[in-house]
């Protein structure tokens, strides 16, 4: 009997121990539970951003129903979107991976780093402008009303970059284009026994170099050929009285690229010449030369796609003297220094060395007198302003707004040079940079951005009174795809 009674606690402690962990069990699936609830309720409740500091740009926005949209699928597609750009804390939680991915990325031997993800592409909102990749198009044959402006299509040879998407090498190819992909490339190796001690990183088709975000550049010739013609039918639609010049502006990757990673990118230099090539009675302005002349300098952002105050300086000074118009010296302006500027290129790669290497923003304030009026697109709403944003209230990403203040609008320049010359620039955000160094040089100044104006460009020209023409754009405009919005302006 008492032998019974001393086997009996004996038997019921696996019990115990088994309920114990059944509770504690229990206990782990309810807290998860409760984790992944509330959770849930965070990201479908919680306070949903509306724009990316880090990436300069306004978020996905919830889509508007119809029929049509709903059964072709875009309504729900816009709704995934929506949930996937707008999640709340969106901003701290990239800057948290973006500290973890510099840990995960793939080593080679000389110390570089390549990540290789989904190839998210650059925000078709904002620069860089051209993400499309290039494809290959039917050269137009553009008539005007005083003449024709043609191209024919020929077979050039060049340096292209053909990827796959497990590797990527450079083959001289017989070719009618060159092209560069949205979709990140992942390189097998990017070791050839040079700079060893220098390393890279490639994110999201940008090289992150040296604590410098690169974008990579694919090029089109054929696109140029485009670019050339819409150009060559402004000239002939405005007439011999009016001078025209095209100024296509190279990036970072023209002079900042290693040599271990050139196989990566198309060459700016000839898709430059290209353009130039197929030019009639358009002046082109060497700005590639000039910013080559400068590249020890500060002329383009280490972390923003943009080129800085000083490279616009130069290729402004270029452009005067190619237009033979006065030109007012750089120790003249103020110079204004900033520090602690990362832009955009930081949220497009999310490489954390490009926020943790700020760079100095600095621009220049012109010592002329002269007035700002600014405009809606369709011209309507004058105001006065400033022609240099004040940037005390502006988050770092953003100051490069401090030229024009931003794109979406149309800019009016009068100033008290009196030589009877009157400029419009046609432009992308590049482009935003040039009148200020120019308020010493043309009588009135227009600036309009080819992307977004709502009015016919001869007219607005003709109306104004304009003498000369300035096509200012990078290289991913001219050979991408913003460069088609130039006809839609020349006859919308």
């Amino acid at each position: 009997m008492e032998l019974n009674q001393a086997k009996q606690p004996a038997a019921e402690a696996p019990k115990a121990k088994r309920s114990t962990e059944r509770r504690i069990a229990l206990l782990n699936v309810f807290i998860l539970g409760v984790v992944f609830a509330a959770t849930a309720l965070w990201t479908i409740l919680g306070e949903r951003p509306t724009m990316s500091e880090t990436e300069n740009r306004n978020l996905a926005t919830f889509p508007e129903f119809s029929w049509e949209s709903y059964f072709d699928g875009s309504f729900t597609a816009g709704i995934a979107n929506f949930f996937d750009d707008t999640v709340p804390g969106r901003e701290t939680f990239k800057h948290l991976t973006a500290t973890i991915r510099q840990y995960m990325g793939l080593q080679t031997e000389d110390g570089a780093t390549i990540h290789m993800n989904s190839g998210n592409q650059l925000p078709d909102q904002e620069e860089p402008e051209g993400n499309d990749a290039p494809v290959e198009e039917t050269v137009p044959v553009i008539v005007t009303t005083t003449t024709a402006a043609t191209t024919a299509t020929q077979t050039t040879t060049s340096d292209t970059t053909s990827e796959t998407e497990s590797a990527s090498t450079t083959s001289k190819t017989t070719t009618n284009t060159t092209a560069a992909s949205n979709t990140t490339t992942a390189v097998t190796t990017v070791n050839d026994g040079q700079d060893d001690d220098d390393g890279g990183e490639l994110s999201n088709n940008i090289l992150i170099y040296k604590n410098r975000g690169i974008m990579l550049y694919g090029g089109s010739f054929n696109a140029g050929r485009n670019y050339a013609a819409y150009v060559n039918a402004y000239k002939a639609d405005l007439g011999p009285d009016v001078n025209v010049y095209s100024m296509v502006i190279p990036t970072s990757c023209s002079f900042y690229t290693p040599e271990k990673f050139q196989y990566l990118i198309g060459s700016e230099f000839d898709n430059i010449n290209n353009i130039n090539d197929h030019l009639v009675d358009v002046i082109p302005v060497d700005a590639y030369g000039v910013m080559e002349a400068h590249k020890d300098e500060a002329i383009l952002a280490r972390t923003d796609h943009h080129w800085t105050g000083l490279g616009a300086y130069y290729a402004a000074q270029e452009f005067a003297k190619t237009a033979d118009v006065p030109f007012k010296n750089l120790t003249t302006y103020q110079k204004v220094v900033k520090p602690g500027y990362v832009g955009t290129l930081y949220g497009y790669s999310g490489d954390i060395k490009l926020k943790n290497n700020p760079e100095d923003f600095i621009y220049y304030i012109p010592n002329t007198t002269y007035t700002t009026t600014y405009y809606n697109i369709d011209m309507s709403n004058p105001r006065y302003g400033n022609l240099l944003l004040n940037l005390d209230n502006v988050k770092p990403v953003s100051w490069y707004l401090v030229y024009l203040g931003g794109d979406e609008r149309v800019t009016q320049v009068d100033t008290e040079c009196k030589n009877g010359r009157s400029l419009c620039i046609i432009k992308d955000s590049y482009g935003n940079a040039l009148p200020s160094f120019l308020t010493a040089s043309f009588e009135h100044i227009y600036v309009i951005d080819m992307r977004y104006f709502k009015q016919n460009a001869i007219t607005f020209m003709k109306d104004r009174g304009v003498t000369d023409v300035l096509f200012a754009m990078n290289s991913f405009s001219a050979t991408g795809s913003n460069y088609k919005k130039l006809e839609t302006l020349r006859t919308q």
